[in-house]
């Protein structure tokens, strides 16, 4: 078992061909969680910043064709662990698991993780909710997702549990995550920035 580097995260996410969109996505995401991994070292806290951007570079890779008829049946985020576990990266797996905005639906759920995850699965689920095509504030985010996916309220429509009510107590959590990640990287959410490294990675990969 091993956390890839850059290049082999970088070789390992092309590999799986993703579309422009799921690989802009992803670069952002991964920049994102560097910069907030190395403002936390940088403020003295202990965690693994190679596993911060290798798990943030490759969380949604069961969204992808090539690996989502293997893990079909799990979960979103579980399944990217699954496959990647399979393939020699377990360490990954407990960072990537929590990301899914979904999940936070779940009370119960969200108060067990957010006692259990560790730092670098808390970075990683903050840098997915502030990195759409790019870096956005959360507010810009859930607005973006509001648009996407009205509540039952709007629509007329029954969609289950996503009701005005659940996405103002997902907004709350998302909040908790937020406040939490920042007091560990020692920054305020407006200072958030981007960590450049994707780039090189993916040239490095692409140039074999």
């Amino acid at each position: 078992m091993s956390v890839p580097n850059r290049r082999d995260s970088a070789a390992l996410l092309l590999s799986l061909k993703p579309p422009a969109w799921h690989l802009r996505h992803s670069r952002v995401v991964a920049e994102t969680a560097a910069w907030l991994a190395w403002q936390a070292v940088s403020a003295g806290r202990s965690l693994d910043r190679r596993l911060v951007e290798s798990a943030s570079l490759l969380h949604d890779i069961d969204k992808l064709g090539s690996v989502k008829p293997e893990v079909d049946e799990l979960p979103h985020g579980e399944g990217s662990a699954d496959w990647l576990a399979r393939r020699g990266h377990a360490e990954l797996g407990p960072v990537i698991v929590g990301h899914p905005t979904m999940q936070l639906i779940d009370a119960a759920w969200f108060e067990r993780w957010l006692e259990t995850a560790p730092p670098e699965g808390l970075i990683l689920a903050y840098a997915d909710k502030r990195a759409g095509q790019r870096l956005e504030s959360m507010a810009q985010r859930f607005g973006s997702w509001e648009r996407r996916y009205p509540p039952e309220e709007r629509t007329g429509r029954t969609r289950g549990s996503w009701t005005s009510e659940t996405l103002g107590a997902v907004w709350r959590r998302a909040e908790t995550i937020e406040l939490r990640v920042c007091e560990l990287a020692g920054v305020t959410p407006d200072e958030v920035r981007r960590l450049a490294w994707t780039g090189r990675a993916l040239r490095s990969a692409r140039a074999g």
